[in-house]
């Protein structure tokens, strides 16, 4: 699982929330955005190896959802449905979980951040055992 496969999900999950009636970005966009819509962008994020193989990894994002005029009512009702980007289904039929969510609203833009957190597994390629190995003792007296 990576970052891209997360905000697929996010994606999919926003589409299923608000239809066609919001645009929807990952990258940055200069000019001609459409209003209302929905910027994705990742926050600082952390990868901590845990015993063996295994990490822990955590994608921080945060939502920016623009209106064509602010509208503190419109932003209540948005900020109540992306509480539920807490579960998202990948597009591997995995479901994910978010934590950490919040809404803070700066400069006429609803801001929601989210952290989803998920394990995973490092392969070690296996090196070939030795398949032969010889010594020669002596003792000495």
């Amino acid at each position: 699982m990576e970052t891209n496969d997360i905000i697929d999900g996010v994606s999919i999950k926003l589409n299923e929330l608000f239809g066609q009636d919001y645009e929807l970005y990952t990258n940055n966009v200069k000019q001609g955005l459409k209003m209302p819509c929905f910027f994705i962008k990742t926050l600082p994020s952390s990868k901590k190896k845990l015993i063996g193989n295994r990490y822990e990894n955590e994608i921080n994002l945060v939502i920016h959802s623009m209106l064509r005029e602010s509208n503190l009512e419109e932003f209540n009702n948005i900020s109540d449905k992306l509480y539920e980007l807490e579960y998202i289904t990948m597009l591997n039929e995995d479901i994910l979980k978010g934590y950490d969510m919040k809404t803070e609203i700066s400069d006429g833009v609803l801001l929601f951040f989210i952290t989803y957190k998920f394990f995973t597994y490092k392969e070690v390629i296996k090196q070939d055992d030795m398949e032969q190995i010889s010594s020669n003792e002596e003792v000495k007296t």
